[in-house]
């Protein structure tokens, strides 16, 4: 059933930026049937949001998006260079091991909706434009929402549930009552503008550069039409200045924070001036009407984490609503939405708030930051291949003995045989990894997939064993390599139960497959 002639869809979802479209595609992929509307005639001008996580590329790749010709539409984000006032540059590598998608992209966000829409009408369903939805109202059985035309004209759509993703200024949060406390940081302003330059600006142009000096901070990025991003955290010395900066006003907190006065900017756009403040609903579902990306969240842009961080609620809420609308799960999977999804935006929020430095307030210890950063290992967090769901009520089992990912942590990418994990993993569903103690032993691969097999027949779940040469049950592959076995930490063998959007929600030993059975038994799936 596609939404695009349903009327009555199962799901609407009101807003049709990234993380709208990406709903809707999880949605429309799982055979849900959807409408998206979005209460502009035409989508937003603008580059917006342009730089996108490791993980976030891992999403599109694991929803079938097609991320080689995206990632040849953008430019590759290869290092970041620190500039602190008074101190020598520390340049910093943006690469990250144990993913095919090792460097961030930046590419304007219409670019990124571009893909997103053409994805999404290959699976039958459309935009709607210039449709607002002004009122809505829930029932047992589904939620009454009038949509208002730029003509005037009333529309009422009966959805079996209504999904929020309007941006800040939600109509959907505010029709079903959710707290909005918005937690300002008072006294400093975001003056950002896409510009060519001329001057002495120090370090490689292709690098992002941050600049931290007493007057406030400053972050560069390069764009794929040959612009860079300016946006420059300041003092805001009069709060009445409401609109747009103009390049005058971007220019001269550019040249105050760098300390280099003959900078010059030619052919700017999309200038943007920010009152900054971090904002998180009080919940993300009131009945059969759940929020997500800004309209859950709403946090400072100055680590570039706002359509990530939304992205990433689409890709967890899409396949838990497709299961419960398709009805292979109880509305409760739907609780896990936000006991998961809540606390990455809360931390987010604390964090973004500690660490910027607007030139308000004591100066932050420049020298102690710089030795911070130079002394870091591992990967970053802002990546997004940190991210993990240990707490969950559908994570449980067992740590691995080393490298590898435990309950609730992302499954990596990694060769099989002649394909790749995420393609196994990439089809929507669930899936049970089986893992022999020796993967060149048949009775091994018998006695593995012995173990995962009768929990996962009840659960419907399909098995794949993992064998060196892919000889044994059905559903067994090949990992000629010992590739997938090395990146899941699975050397001695194990049982991997990988949820929809490819994070472990159960691991043990090969011989658990009573414990997995008792977990499958406790999933709301």
């Amino acid at each position: 059933m596609s939404g695009a002639t349903d009327s009555d869809p199962d799901v609407l979802v009101v807003g049709a930026g990234p993380v709208g479209l990406c709903t809707a595609i999880e949605l429309a992929r799982r055979g849900v049937g959807v409408r998206v509307v979005d209460r502009r005639a035409e989508p937003r001008p603008g580059t917006r949001a342009c730089t996108v996580w490791q993980r976030t590329l891992e999403v599109f790749d694991l929803m079938g998006l097609p991320v080689g010709d995206y990632l040849d539409s953008g430019v590759p984000y290869t290092h970041r260079t620190h500039h602190f006032a008074g101190l020598p540059p520390l340049v910093r590598p943006a690469d990250q091991p144990g993913t095919p998608y090792p460097r961030p992209l930046l590419i304007g966000q219409r670019r990124t909706e571009e893909m997103l829409t053409r994805h999404l009408a290959g699976l039958g369903v459309r935009v709607e434009r210039g449709l607002t939805a002004v009122a809505v109202e829930q029932g047992p059985a589904r939620v009454t929402v009038t949509l208002t035309g730029a003509d005037g004209g009333a529309e009422t759509v009966r959805a079996g549930w209504v999904v929020g993703a309007q941006g800040p200024h939600s109509t959907v949060r505010d029709q079903i009552g959710a707290s909005w406390e918005k937690k300002p940081c008072p006294g400093t302003q975001l003056l950002q503008i896409d510009a060519r330059w001329t001057g002495a600006l120090p370090g490689d142009p292709a690098h992002c550069h941050l600049f931290l000096s007493e007057a406030g901070s400053l972050g560069t990025a390069p764009l794929p039409d040959g612009r860079h991003r300016f946006y420059a955290g300041v003092a805001d010395p009069d709060r009445a200045r409401t609109g747009d900066p103009d390049v005058a006003e971007v220019l001269d907190a550019v040249r105050r924070v760098s300390g280099v006065p003959g900078l010059a900017f030619h052919d700017g756009r999309f200038n943007w001036r920010v009152r900054l403040y971090n904002a998180v609903a009080g919940t993300y579902r009131t009945g059969r009407c759940l929020l997500a990306g800004d309209s859950a969240h709403t946090v400072m842009p100055v680590t570039a984490q706002g359509m990530n961080t939304g992205l990433q609620d689409a890709f967890n809420l899409g396949w838990k609503l497709a299961a419960v609308v398709r009805g292979r799960a109880p509305a409760r999977l739907l609780d896990s939405y936000e006991a998961e999804r809540r606390p990455v935006a809360l931390a987010l929020a604390e964090r973004n708030a500690r660490t910027y430095w607007g030139g308000v307030g004591p100066v932050p210890p420049f020298a102690r930051l710089r030795a911070g950063l130079a002394g870091a290992t591992g990967t970053a967090a802002h990546t997004g291949l940190t991210l993990a769901y240990p707490d969950s009520p559908l994570s449980a089992g067992t740590a691995p003995d080393g490298e590898g990912p435990g309950p609730g942590a992302r499954v990596p990418d990694a060769a099989l045989g002649t394909g790749r994990l995420f393609r196994l993993l990439g089809r929507g569903e669930w899936t049970l990894l089986a893992f022999p103690e020796d993967p060149a032993d048949p009775a091994a691969a018998e006695l593995a997939a012995k173990e995962a097999g009768a929990a996962a027949r009840r659960a419907g779940i399909p098995v794949h064993t993992v064998t060196a040469a892919g000889r044994g049950p059905a559903g067994t592959v090949a990992d000629p390599s010992g590739a997938a076995r090395t990146a899941l930490g699975a050397a001695s063998g194990a049982l991997l139960l990988v949820r929809p959007d490819g994070y472990v929600a159960f691991r043990g030993g090969v011989r658990d497959g009573a414990a997995l059975d008792r977990h499958l038994a406790r999933l709301p799936v």
